[in-house]
């Protein structure tokens, strides 16, 4: 193998053991998953994982940034244009629905969800992380629809974390009774964005 080849295989290996430790994460849990069967799944060496990440929590935790972070760095970029509220929360929620709901990162809502309670380091580490992330970003959309007018300035005092809930909702949804058709997904992203958009514009009633 030439050097250029070496070298593009050792750059693929971080993402290579992430999808790899997702896929056994989704198959067989976080406390069964081993990193010799996360090697094995990658097919790669047992003592090559540890030279990226020194543990499962490790993997999950890179897991998180990359496909979460991935997520609200893509959102952040979609806050940053200048379009119609409407616009830019559509774009935003459909986001989450294209790079979280349905893919390989819906295994860590799972991971949460099933095991949480016996691993709370994960949980800690996803709160700290991420939740922050997500909500700073809410608040900046509404923030920006209400300077545009196009939002009622009192949703801002408002948890805002409902504005996703329904997506996170599909994640478990999908986790239960497998993923939704086609139609189905595209029903329920579309009453999703029509419920959401009704409650925060200028013109809906006071909550």
């Amino acid at each position: 193998m030439t050097e250029p080849q070496r070298r593009r295989r050792k750059d693929a290996r971080p993402e290579e053991i992430l999808s790899a430790g997702l896929a056994e994460f989704g198959e067989k849990g976080f406390a069964a998953a081993s990193i010799g069967s996360i090697a094995a799944r990658a097919g790669i060496a047992r003592p090559t994982v540890y030279l990226y990440f020194t543990s499962k929590d490790a993997i999950f935790e890179a897991a998180v940034m990359d496909r979460i972070g991935g997520m609200v760095a893509r959102a952040n970029d979609i806050l940053a244009d200048d379009a119609p509220f409407d616009e830019t929360l559509e774009q935003v929620l459909r986001n989450y629905y294209d790079r979280i709901v349905g893919t390989d990162a819906a295994v860590l809502i799972r991971v949460l969800v099933a095991e949480g309670g016996r691993f709370p380091q994960l949980a800690a580490f996803f709160r700290s992380k991420m939740l922050g992330s997500v909500e700073t970003l809410l608040a900046q959309l509404v923030a920006k629809g209400i300077a545009r007018g196009e939002v009622r300035p009192e949703v801002q005092a408002l948890d805002l974390k409902v504005i996703i809930a329904p997506a996170v909702f599909s994640i478990i949804f999908g986790l239960i009774f497998g993923p939704m058709p086609s139609e189905a997904r595209d029903r329920f992203i579309r009453s999703h964005l029509t419920i959401i958009l009704h409650g925060l514009r200028p013109d809906a009633a006071a909550p």
